[in-house]
């Protein structure tokens, strides 16, 4: 008995610590820490948009937190219970990009889709695009004409599928010099740019480094089980004259080795 009631209590205890574990990653996904005057003017316009249907083109360098933004403008809007889908055309060879986009339709007639496309997951929600400019020049055009008409074909597909899906883009290139060298459509970009955000480079907001590092802290001593640590005058130094090229993300690593490695 008194065996079960120790497994029990364990059980409790590892469970509260798993939530408060999710509760805090959870944070840090749905917030843009400091109080620079770039990110106070970023969550001012995401306060602004966010309860529109208005699309959102995100721009800025690899690990400066566009998809934290993304994130932000579906919590803070009228479609917050709805789904939250993404993808990374990046990370996708171009071929693949039309199936995850739109889906497949089964062979067999009758047989309903035999994969579900992001925009039909997304309906009544909001699709993020990461790394748009790496589609091709067809799956853009594509997608210019599901943002139009708010409908599709999927995959084989012969019938339109209807959605009600809010686009939110993002990409680290410049846009504008992609459609200079023929690489984006410019009537895509100015029906995704509605409404710009840029995000900062962490060299742009040094002011927050100090901020995000007691962050990035306190979640690796969580993760870890380490007590936290404190941050010596001369580390800080060197944190903040640092020109981080991976920015936030680059940040966060460098603070959960040092959480581990230091003596």
């Amino acid at each position: 008995h008194l065996l079960h009631v120790l497994a029990k209590a364990g059980e409790i205890s590892r469970l509260r610590h798993e939530n408060e574990e999710l509760k805090w990653r959870g944070k840090m996904e749905n917030t843009l820490i400091g109080s620079s005057p770039a990110i106070q003017q970023i969550r001012s316009i995401i306060e602004k948009v966010a309860p529109t249907n208005s699309r959102v083109l995100i721009t800025g360098e690899e690990g400066t937190g566009k998809e934290i933004a993304a994130r932000l403008l579906h919590e803070q809007s009228l479609r917050a219970k709805g789904p939250f889908v993404t993808l990374s055309a990046i990370s996708l060879h171009p071929a693949q990009v039309d199936a995850e986009l739109f889906g497949i339709e089964a062979s067999n007639p009758g047989g309903g889709a035999e994969k579900l496309g992001l925009f039909e997951r997304a309906h009544g929600g909001t699709l993020f695009i990461d790394e748009i400019a790496d589609m091709s020049k067809e799956t853009q055009g594509k997608v210019l004409k599901a943002l139009h008409d708010q409908s599709f074909e999927r995959v084989r597909g012969m019938k339109r599928v209807s959605v009600d899906v809010r686009v939110i883009a993002a990409s680290s290139c410049d846009l504008t010099e992609e459609m200079r060298l023929g690489n984006f459509r410019e009537d895509l970009y100015y029906r995704l740019n509605v409404v710009p955000i840029h995000m900062p480079s962490l060299r742009d907001r040094r002011e927050d480094i100090l901020e995000l590092s007691q962050f990035f802290m306190r979640e690796s001593s969580r993760a870890a089980g380490i007590p936290p640590r404190a941050f010596t005058q001369e580390a800080m130094a060197v944190l903040q004259s640092y020109v981080w090229p991976g920015n936030i993300r680059h940040l966060r690593n460098v603070i959960e080795w040092s959480m581990i490695m230091a003596s």
